[in-house]
């Protein structure tokens, strides 16, 4: 579980605010600071960012919405509320609770303008927050009590789930009287009232109050209460993260666009491509099966039309293990030809083995020098089947074979 990091403004100073960092589930060493907020966004590193923000500036209420999805609701409620509300819903920013027990939706009603403000503070600084949320909430709460929490001169009033007030101390009493009379079944059974001073003002109510004397300061109290399901987070709709996200990649949606017909054209084009080919490569199996049946009518059965080809034709040159064929010995008698002066090739023919070979050489003594070197170099057999001079050369027919031959 990521740890949590709260952030509180300090109203006192535009460039300080109090943080904390809460390691779930233990919620203990609790550690306030309060410095610049680019020094708190070097702590909020790989943490969960929790903004809570003064309940005095979020009105929590509630609108009779019939069901439906979240859109729909989200899209009602502004009108559903339209006649509480003294400024114009176009200026306002609406963000969604929990269904209640009396089938009313809760909501919380910020000023777009203040809700952009905090962000833009943040975002200065380099923070994104994961979480934006009444501090009213984030107050201890359970069933059938109300939770006050005394900070400085105001009052932070917590009556059920998802609702609460913010009220001065010197008007408190009074405000809550007000509360308890509207409250009608969700009357509390007590309330209970968080405050620093050891001596605490009594309180005329026709409920049980259990006063507190708290040791900590009132973000320490607001991290330990804050229940992420339970809190209202204003960062919905057009403030989600999703909506964020997709307001910086709006911009570039076209070249994205663009990008993918790219890749859709350069795609077909290459699977165009590969059909081409492989129907070519098909057309060209299709000729070379033809050629070996041409060539060799005596074939049966065709698997493989070119390997089989090359077997077939390594069999005609009388390919063996030791030697090879017909193209063997010609390599082997093409370099003592170049050597030998004065030398024609009239003819070459080859069969089992040996080349008969025709030529015109200088002299007697030219053809026994050319003998001796196919002998001596490549180690074949050759025998001079006829020489005769004619017109001041020598004719000759020789037959040579290989070293296995």
């Amino acid at each position: 579980m990521r740890m949590k990091l709260f952030i509180r403004f300090n109203p006192s100073s535009q460039d300080e605010a109090d943080w904390l960092r809460m390691d779930e589930p233990a919620r203990r060493d609790l550690t306030v600071h309060r410095d610049p907020l680019p020094a708190i966004a070097a702590a909020a590193a790989g943490c969960r960012v929790i903004l809570l923000v003064p309940g005095a500036e979020v009105l929590l209420t509630s609108a009779a919405v019939p069901g439906g999805n979240r859109q729909k609701i989200a899209s009602a409620v502004p009108y559903a509320l339209e006649e509480q509300l003294a400024s114009d819903v176009d200026n306002l920013h609406f963000a969604l609770g929990e269904r209640r027990d009396d089938g009313r939706i809760s909501a919380a009603v910020v000023v777009k303008t203040q809700l952009d403000a905090w962000l833009e503070r943040l975002r200065q600084a380099g923070i994104e927050p994961d979480a934006v949320a009444p501090d009213i909430l984030a107050l201890p709460w359970s069933s059938g009590t109300w939770t006050v929490l005394m900070d400085g001169d105001r009052a932070l009033v917590r009556t059920a789930r998802q609702t609460g007030f913010v009220a001065d101390s010197d008007n408190l009493a009074t405000l809550l009287r007000l509360a308890l009379n509207e409250a009608g079944e969700a009357r509390p059974e007590r309330i209970r009232i968080i405050q620093s001073m050891a001596a605490a003002p009594s309180y005329n109510l026709d409920v049980t109050v259990d006063t507190e004397v708290a040791d900590e300061p009132a973000l320490t109290i607001l991290c330990r209460g804050y229940d992420e399901p339970g809190a209202i987070n204003l960062l919905q709709g057009t403030y989600s993260r999703r909506e964020q996200l997709g307001r910086l990649w709006r911009p570039w949606w076209p070249v994205a666009a663009l990008l993918t017909v790219f890749l859709l054209i350069q795609g077909g084009m290459t699977v165009a491509e590969y059909m081409r080919l492989n129907s070519e490569r098909q057309a060209l199996a299709q000729q070379i099966e033809q050629v070996y049946l041409k060539t060799f009518p005596d074939a049966r059965k065709v698997v493989n039309a070119r390997a089989q080809m090359e077997e077939r034709l390594k069999e005609l040159r009388g390919g063996g293990a030791d030697e090879a064929g017909f193209m063997g010995l010609l390599a082997d008698i093409g370099p003592s030809l170049k050597e030998t002066p004065s030398v024609e090739v009239q003819r070459i023919s080859y069969n089992e083995g040996k080349i008969d070979l025709a030529l015109f050489i200088g002299d007697l003594q030219g053809l026994d020098k050319f003998k001796q070197r196919l002998t001596a170099q490549h180690g074949l057999t050759v025998d001079i089947q006829s020489a005769a001079s004619r017109d001041g050369r020598v004719e000759a027919l020789l037959q040579i074979k290989g070293k296995a031959s």
